[in-house]
């Protein structure tokens, strides 16, 4: 979220309790100064986090911008990074360099950001504002230095997270069982938020997707067992036992995902006794 603040009366602004987000300052004209847990930084644009507590003094004329970043972005875009959510809280260096080529681009994109905030074509289209704010949080995870700067360095990816790989474990054990994407996420350990963009970036689908693709292949083996009594000779049966209920729509995915129906798949079978 971004705040634009204009020239107004000198004012004093400190935060009464340690954030739950990060707050980024930056000055664009006017003077002011930031302080983070008592001690003044030695340039006006900075970044407090979540545990500590922050103070911006601003004199008359002032104008700013403030970077609102809920920890919660933060935290599923390290996760992203990590493979699994972060280990220990993440803090900033406090002070932004404007004079390094990478940060000077970070701060054009912020300002970039607020051409689009205010442009209408946010409120219009959500989607790209999301994708607007994923490119802010990486670009200050990869420029501005951090505690876990280390453990990230170098894993703009990584190769299957922890975390899809506990859920993709989960499905193939729990898929007899009516779970849902919010299972999936609480045995990984992550926000659905998270499993979700886990799963599109690296899967290229979606948990629900993954989940009715695994169950889709439960069915196909019923179906192709049936001739030893394996499993139920009926479709409807079979559909049902792996959570299928709607069975138009089963039957489309089905052969979206095999080239045929349930009924011919079965038919196969059958006429192979």
């Amino acid at each position: 979220m971004l705040y634009e603040r204009g020239p107004g009366a000198e004012v004093d602004l400190t935060s009464a309790e340690p954030l739950d987000f990060y707050d980024v300052h930056i000055p664009i004209a006017g003077h002011g100064a930031v302080t983070m847990n008592r001690k003044g930084l030695l340039s006006a644009i900075g970044v407090v986090g979540p545990e500590q507590r922050g103070s911006t003094r601003r004199n008359q004329g002032s104008v700013n911008r403030i970077l609102i970043i809920p920890k919660a972005a933060v935290d599923d875009a390290l996760t992203v990074r990590l493979g699994e959510p972060p280990y220990e809280p993440l803090s900033f260096e406090p002070v932004l360099d404007n004079t390094a080529a990478p940060v000077q681009g970070w701060l054009e994109l912020v300002g970039q950001l607020a051409d689009f905030a205010g442009s209408g074509l946010a409120a219009r289209s959500p989607l790209a504002t999301g994708h607007f704010e994923q490119l802010l949080v990486n670009g200050l995870l990869d420029v501005q230095p951090h505690t876990l700067s280390e453990a990230v360095a170098g894993r703009g990816t990584a190769a299957v997270p922890r975390a899809v790989r506990r859920a993709r474990d989960f499905c193939s054990e729990h898929a007899h069982e009516p779970i849902a994407a919010a299972d999936m996420a609480r045995a990984a350990g992550v926000s659905v938020r998270s499993l979700r963009e886990g799963f599109r970036r690296y899967l290229d689908t979606t948990p629900s997707a993954y989940l009715r693709g695994v169950r889709l292949g439960l069915v196909r083996r019923d179906l192709l067992a049936a001739d030893d009594g394996r499993a139920a000779h009926n479709v409807t049966d079979v559909a049902l036992r792996w959570g299928f209920t709607h069975l138009g729509r089963f039957t489309g995915h089905y052969r979206a995902a095999y080239g045929e129906t349930p009924s011919q798949t079965l038919r196969t079978v059958r006429g192979s006794d």
